[in-house]
């Protein structure tokens, strides 16, 4: 068995970083890679499809260009089709996600139909961004998130982290079921090194369940789980037609901090 980034390397908010994590490659076979999403932001919603051809002979997932990409809005009735931004990149250019909406997402290639839907939660505020000094082996500086958990629903979150403009190659999702209702200071775990003069940026997501599940199933593969006890399978996936990947749509907001 052969190492691979596929996962990470296509879910870590589309981006180039790249996790290299161990998986059974022979349960995988020669499958399309779809991961989208969709954000109440106006920039950096799109669809991105690789064929996961080819890759027990070498690490590559090559971009599939010919697909006929769609996204829907069931609550306006809006349609958009996509057009690339870049090889195996679809950019959603007209469509935002507002909580509350459902979105349909529909991909074809070379007659094979996906779908998948995906619900934008509300929004937990973001209130501040800190940092603080852990000593464990040796002392870290890790960044803390505070924010007011909504009592009235089951709130799932993930947080990405930048490094002076270079995202980290970490995946890190959390419930509320232990601080539902609570005021909180989540520590977020990432393996980047953080040193006095960084400019650090945070991304804190509110995910629906089907993507807290994606995304914490990526979250184990990589090793943040400190609940670890079963053997890793593959990433839970929303897509039909047998493609990997995921369809999310969740709201964001960024906060910035230099470390002093």
């Amino acid at each position: 068995m052969r190492s691979f980034s596929l996962f990470l390397l296509l879910a870590l908010g589309l981006t180039a970083c790249v996790e290299t994590i161990q998986l059974d490659l022979r349960a995988v076979g020669n499958q399309l890679v779809i991961e989208g999403k969709l954000t109440d932001d106006s920039t950096g919603n799109e669809i991105l499809i690789t064929s996961a051809v080819d890759f027990l002979l070498k690490n590559e997932f090559p971009p599939v260009t010919n697909a006929t990409v769609s996204v829907r809005d069931a609550a306006t009735q809006q349609n958009e089709v996509l057009s690339q931004s870049s090889p195996g990149v679809y950019a959603i250019r007209k469509i935002r996600g507002i909580p509350g909406h459902q979105y349909a997402l529909t991909v074809v290639v070379d007659g094979q139909t996906y779908t998948a839907t995906t619900s934008m939660p509300e929004g937990v505020h973001f209130d501040s961004l800190t940092y603080e000094e852990v000593t464990r082996f040796n002392t870290e500086t890790k960044m803390v998130a505070v924010y007011q958990d909504p009592a009235a629903v089951a709130n799932y979150y993930r947080w990405t982290l930048s490094r002076n403009g270079l995202p980290a190659p970490d995946v890190f999702v959390r419930s509320d079921v232990f601080t539902n209702g609570n005021q909180v200071r989540q520590t977020i775990l990432n393996s980047e090194e953080i040193h006095p003069g960084d400019t650090i940026t945070v991304d804190m997501q509110c995910l629906p369940k089907s993507a807290f599940d994606y995304f914490n199933g990526l979250m184990k593969l990589q090793g943040n789980n400190i609940n670890q006890g079963t053997s890793p399978t593959n990433p839970e996936t929303n897509l039909s037609g047998g493609a990997l990947g995921h369809f999310s749509a969740y709201t964001s907001q960024k906060r910035t901090v230099v470390i002093r």
